[in-house]
């Protein structure tokens, strides 16, 4: 899964790059001629890019996350994430959040308006893959899954196996 990483991570860093590029072009009012292919049909087409790194950073996600007994954590997941890209994807949600609201409520041209909210959401999500991705790509042991000596999984902070009570060695541990 690792040798995916680096063109996925190209994917998202590029679908950023250029709904970030599409969301300026609204902001200021006018769509050059580059972008006005995105009304219509087309726009579906310019959505079939987040699927494609969206559903692989679903399934990275997962794959970090272990058998999910203890929870969905964001903390966890980005682990291996800088902490500038963290931050980063932080800003990302919150401005999606707010220009959601301010675009509802501005008196914009209807087409503009919808581009500049698909374009905010389409930056939190190419943003949230790319974080998922950087992360697994720095710390390849996040996608390794733990397990007891019996081979069920578990979680990586579980010290018991849930299904069968053994100790779960860990690689640090000097008694395992």
């Amino acid at each position: 899964m690792n040798f995916l990483l680096l063109p996925l991570m190209a994917l998202a860093g590029a679908g950023l790059a250029l709904t970030a590029v599409l969301h300026v072009a609204a902001l200021a009012g006018h769509m050059p001629a580059l972008f006005q292919s995105f009304s219509g049909d087309r726009g579906v087409v310019a959505m079939a890019g987040l699927f494609v790194v969206w559903v692989p950073a679903v399934f990275v996600a997962q794959r970090i996350e272990g058998t999910g007994r203890r929870g969905f954590s964001w903390k966890r997941l980005l682990s291996g994430c800088p902490a500038g890209l963290r931050y980063g994807m932080l800003a990302l949600f919150v401005y999606a959040f707010v220009n959601f609201f301010i675009a509802l409520g501005g008196a914009a041209d209807d087409e503009l308006r919808g581009i500049r909210i698909f374009s905010g959401h389409a930056m939190l999500f190419y943003g949230a893959a790319l974080c998922v991705f950087v992360s697994a790509w720095r710390l390849p042991g996040l996608l390794v899954r733990a397990r007891c000596p019996a081979g069920h999984d578990v979680d990586r902070g579980d010290r018991y196996c849930p299904a069968c009570g053994l100790p779960v060695a860990r690689s640090g541990d000097p008694s395992a």
